[in-house]
């Protein structure tokens, strides 16, 4: 009875403790998802980092910041493309035997503008430069021309302005679109939080003007048009 009973202890502390060892913990998961970098490019990402001072200083919540708590913005860049925004078409058939010039003057205004989406902080130095008004426009304008592009604020086609002249050969049709040569970027943008880290990205794109452009096209086969 004695052994039996020292057995039923043993296998009853032996129960008790699966039972303990199989209870899940008590833990809070965080999941941060963040882009993926294209491998294609090389060019990518660009990043393109604010520091409001010329060092990294400790802060009362962190000894060891990697950024300056609520000064300093970080902008990456995963995606560019380069367009041509065509706004309108003039043509003209050659049936002479001599060039005759492709031209006319535009008869309606067209304007496009830099916009920026999802910007964070758009009261900070960085963003307020490179614009005419004071906006939030800077950290596209500073990104456009580190992948070769001037920014501007406003391109405009206006009424009375002339297209052209082209020449056109005998037999060929000319076609002139005119338009606007522009940069979209997309990417991620953080600021620094209070405890001197990088917040969790937030989506940021950008749309940016960077010329007048005029795209002629030649044929001679109504097919080729």
């Amino acid at each position: 009875m004695k052994l039996t009973g020292k057995m039923a202890g043993i296998l009853g502390g032996s129960a008790l403790l699966v039972g303990l060892a199989a209870m899940p913990a008590n833990a809070t998961t965080i999941e941060n998802h963040y882009p993926e970098t294209p491998k294609l490019n090389p060019t990518l990402p660009i990043v393109n980092t604010y520091h409001g001072s010329d060092h990294i200083k400790p802060n009362v919540l962190n000894p060891h910041p990697v950024c300056n708590a609520l000064e300093d913005r970080r902008t990456v860049v995963y995606e560019v493309k380069d367009n041509f925004s065509p706004v309108g078409t003039i043509s003209t058939t050659n049936n002479t035997d001599k060039n005759i010039p492709l031209t006319q003057e535009t008869s309606e205004s067209q304007t496009i503008n830099i916009k920026v989406n999802g910007e964070q902080g758009n009261s900070t130095t960085i963003n307020a430069s490179g614009s005419k008004d004071g906006g939030t426009f800077g950290i596209a304008t500073e990104i456009s021309k580190k992948i070769g592009f001037e920014a501007a604020y406003e391109l405009s086609w206006n009424v009375g302005q002339t297209v052209g002249p082209y020449d056109v050969p005998p037999g060929y049709t000319g076609e002139a679109t005119y338009g606007f040569r522009t940069v979209t970027m997309s990417g991620t943008q953080q600021i620094c939080g209070a405890d001197g880290t990088w917040t969790n990205p937030t989506a940021w794109n950008a749309f940016v003007p960077v010329k007048n452009e005029v795209d002629v096209k030649l044929y001679n086969n109504p097919a080729d048009s």
